[in-house]
């Protein structure tokens, strides 16, 4: 992730948190795959919206995110700690039963996917699954914000996923919205099972 964002995430934190009150409704169905219970990793938690539904589910939960004034405001909402950790600070291995990145790795820097696929990769058991949400795009731009987004092509999305492991199953969905800007916004996400 760029240094600008990380600074927009520090900067801005206590009201990024109070843009989003309810947790996002793909979460559920992503849950619904994974082993009742099972290990979650959530990579941005932010202020941890999608974090307590994850944990009111029945499931334990590693919330991670890269800026340490979201990871506190998500620790006093969860009563237990977010670690702070870069995508690529990934080290698990056969861990989870889940990872969860809704609207993060769209930060990641382009030629830093590659290898943050093929962590993710590692870091689930077999059968694990991962979903991640991407803003879609041709280039590498920034938001009004200064925020990095790699905005992706779908095509591209699945070279990456394609090359990080062989995995069981690889579906994707697309949909329109927007984020902490209220620009509209074209999205796809991947769900991928090991």
């Amino acid at each position: 992730m760029s240094n600008n964002s990380i600074k927009f995430y520090q900067d801005n934190a206590s009201e990024y948190a109070t843009h989003k009150s309810q947790p996002n409704s793909m979460l559920f169905p992503f849950l619904k795959q994974c082993k009742a219970g099972g290990r979650i990793l959530e990579l941005g938690t932010g202020a941890g919206v999608d974090a307590q539904a994850i944990l009111e589910a029945g499931f334990e939960l590693d919330a991670t995110d890269g800026s340490s004034e979201l990871a506190a405001l998500a620790t006093q909402r969860l009563g237990q700690e977010v670690k702070v950790m870069m995508f690529g600070d990934l080290a698990a291995i056969n861990t989870y039963d889940g990872v969860y990145a809704c609207a993060s790795l769209t930060h990641a820097l382009r030629e830093d996917l590659p290898s943050i696929c093929e962590k993710i990769y590692s870091a689930l058991i077999l059968g694990g699954l991962v979903w991640a949400s991407f803003k879609v795009g041709t280039h590498d731009g920034t938001d009004r914000f200064g925020r990095y987004y790699n905005y992706i092509s779908k095509d591209e999305l699945d070279t990456y996923w394609k090359q990080a492991g062989p995995w069981s199953s690889i579906a994707y969905e697309s949909w329109e919205g927007s984020g902490f800007d209220k620009v509209p916004t074209s999205w796809v996400a991947i769900t991928a099972t090991k």
